[in-house]
């Protein structure tokens, strides 16, 4: 049996939108093989019997197996997949750059004691005009990430998550800060 990795991995957000660009096309290229992989000889007709014929005088009828094909092929509108995580600034590099990044665990309780750590989410979606990074909001109050993985933004993105984390926390009024700290000191 293989130990999970204990450090911190990183990966490049540019990586994962690649990843899902190249699965879309593929997942589209395996449903176009398989409409022409699937288009068999003619097959015998369907027979059947009207339910209310006598079943003496039943005249059994076809349908031709032409009609049974399809007349359409099968594909993908558009491929998207979310990442959750909490924004971080880390130093990268031999030059030691302070970047904003995404990080997908959770933030130690003492760090979340009094520092707000509101979820984001990171969405990549591949479409026919290409793949595309947003960041949002996450909808998900309750997760708690034990993927122990940063993702590395390019610069327009980090900008974008700095925002929306700062956005997030001017959301979040300092009531409740102390809620947080109510179950520490008990009620």
């Amino acid at each position: 049996m293989v130990k999970p990795e204990r450090g911190v991995s990183q990966q490049r957000a540019e990586a994962l939108r690649d990843a899902i660009a190249c699965s879309y096309a593929a997942s589209n290229a395996a449903l176009r093989d398989n409409i022409h992989a699937g288009q068999a000889p003619a097959a015998a007709p369907f027979h059947y019997v009207l339910p209310d014929q006598h079943p003496a005088a039943a005249t059994p009828r076809f349908i031709p197996s032409e009609q049974f094909k399809r007349q359409y092929a099968l594909c993908l509108e558009s491929l998207s997949v979310t990442v959750y995580g909490y924004c971080i600034e880390r130093q990268f590099g031999w030059e030691r750059r302070l970047e904003a990044a995404l990080v997908l665990r959770r933030p130690s309780w003492w760090r979340r004691l009094l520092r707000a750590t509101p979820l984001l989410a990171l969405t990549v979606q591949a479409h026919p005009a290409g793949a595309e990074i947003s960041i949002a909001p996450a909808k998900k109050p309750d997760y708690r990430g034990k993927i122990n993985c940063i993702i590395r933004l390019e610069p327009g993105l980090q900008q974008q998550l700095k925002q929306s984390h700062q956005h997030q926390l001017a959301a979040a009024p300092f009531k409740n800060r102390i809620k947080r700290l109510l179950p520490f000191f008990g009620k």
